[in-house]
């Protein structure tokens, strides 16, 4: 009786670790799906964030300032300059 008892407590404690096993390698696998997810998304906003920089270094170009205050602000050069030199 005494090593059936055993054999049992033995039997169960090998389930219970088999068990445990299964279930660690599933979180496993869905921590490694979402670190993948993850991934991707930083990639895409650094590729997003390069974009953003090559299109800020594009709007402050001093052509495209001018032009744009030209047209939308309709400023203008002054006719009449004149140099003052304090001393």
């Amino acid at each position: 009786m005494d090593s059936k008892l055993w054999l049992s407590l033995l039997l169960t404690l090998v389930i219970g670790s088999a068990l445990t096993v299964i279930y660690v390698k599933h979180q496993s696998q869905v921590l490694f799906a979402d670190l993948r997810n993850i991934q991707k998304q930083q990639d895409q906003q650094a590729i997003e964030w390069g974009r953003l920089q090559l299109q800020n270094t594009t709007l402050a170009t001093h052509s495209n300032v001018e032009s744009r205050a030209r047209k939308d602000l309709k400023m203008q050069l002054p006719e009449n300059v004149e140099l003052v030199r304090l001393k």
